[in-house]
């Protein structure tokens, strides 16, 4: 097979890939970049403040969301759409998703559940929320 043609089925391949699951792949390499740095800054400053969750993860969620928007809107879902109504709609749904994660790894902590473990399962149903909103709301 000649390189012309490998290009050929490359590009039948891209373009066979439905837009849902091409923007999914991306969405999901970006949140796992942004989760696992989201997770390091949350156990370093968990670590660091003396196990303050009020502390460490708002800080986490707000580093992690920054780089997460920028990539999301130019790359992930290629919004062509007014950034200021896109990042309106994005502050409220942070701000909505903090609130709720620190209120449950709060309540896991104190209930026993070691801290990783509680920061992992608010981001899992995090990511499952947002993929649709970013989506159909926010990056349209």
């Amino acid at each position: 097979m000649s390189s012309d043609a490998d290009g050929e089925q490359a590009e039948l391949s891209a373009a066979s890939v439905p837009p849902v699951a091409a923007s999914m792949w991306r969405y999901l390499l970006v949140g796992g970049s942004t989760a696992l740095l989201e997770i390091v800054v949350f156990q370093g400053l968990f670590a660091l403040s003396g196990h303050n969750v009020l502390l460490a993860n708002p800080v986490a969620v707000v580093v992690a969301t920054a780089l997460n928007f920028a990539l999301n809107r130019s790359w992930t879902f290629g919004s062509r759409g007014h950034v200021g109504r896109s990042l309106l709609l994005y502050v409220l749904l942070f701000l909505f998703n903090m609130t709720f994660s620190t209120t449950v790894i709060a309540a896991l902590v104190g209930v026993g559940v070691i801290s990783v473990a509680a920061k992992i399962l608010t981001m899992v149903c995090i990511t499952l929320w947002n993929f649709v909103l970013y989506r159909k709301v926010i990056f349209r």
